[in-house]
């Protein structure tokens, strides 16, 4: 078996892993001793993502002798980088793309603070923590989600369609669509909104050569949404 044929029907079984998450499959769940009320919402969500995207790009690399593009980023897309340049996380054009996500977030947060309102695109009311006691949750989330969607999105998916195609531009714009597509629950504003978060991201990894840099700026974009804002705004107290 040739390593496109190879890449082709992995490639199909990472899009049928994609197509289950978007229609809401359970994926085996509840098992015994599930969580009830928003507790069960949240594992529930965790546990999909983990396993549909976390799971299934570990299984799918390691079947097609990947592993080690978790840590080094494959040579099929290293051509990207003439079109994106080199960032180099001590330089300073690493500070300055760091700094760019930080100072966004402050203004946004501040923005929020002031108006008490919450200043979001997209619907994002079924994952934002409502309480004090859903924070951790909202805070494994993003843990979940940063880790599981940048293996799937910016790594996995990329990667196979770029084997099958030999293109890694048609590979990053199709990984970007679904990524949008993902969160669909958000309305066409949050899809545009996280399309154009999941380029930032490609951009991010291809830029610097490193998928946890992507994953970082995942995760601080999730928890500046799903813990900081809510702080920010007042909508949860830390106060008892």
């Amino acid at each position: 078996m040739t390593e496109s044929v190879q890449a082709a029907l992995l490639l199909m079984v990472a899009l049928a892993a994609f197509v289950y998450f978007v229609r809401g499959g359970e994926v085996g769940f509840p098992p015994p001793r599930w969580p009830q009320g928003r507790a069960r919402y949240f594992t529930r969500a965790a546990a999909r993502i983990a396993i549909l995207f976390g799971a299934s790009s570990l299984l799918l690399l390691g079947i097609a002798g990947r592993w080690s593009a978790l840590s080094t980023m494959p040579g099929e897309f290293a051509a990207l980088r003439s079109l994106t340049g080199t960032v180099s996380l001590a330089g300073s054009a690493g500070w300055m793309l760091g700094g760019a996500i930080v100072a966004g977030a402050l203004i946004g947060g501040g923005a929020a603070r002031l108006t008490r309102r919450r200043l979001q695109i997209g619907r994002l009311g079924a994952v934002l923590p409502r309480a004090r006691a859903e924070l951790g949750w909202g805070l494994l989330l993003s843990l979940v989600a940063a880790v599981s969607e940048e293996w799937f999105f910016r790594l996995l998916v990329p990667l196979l369609v770029t084997l099958v195609l030999g293109s890694p531009v048609v590979g990053f714009s199709a990984a970007t669509l679904l990524f949008g597509v993902a969160h669909r629950y958000q309305g066409w504003a949050g899809i545009v909104a996280t399309t154009l978060v999941g380029a930032l991201l490609a951009y991010a990894y291809v830029a610097t050569a490193s998928l946890w840099v992507a994953i970082a700026l995942h995760l601080f974009i999730d928890v500046n949404a799903l813990v900081l804002r809510p702080l920010l705004t007042g909508r949860i107290s830390l106060r008892r």
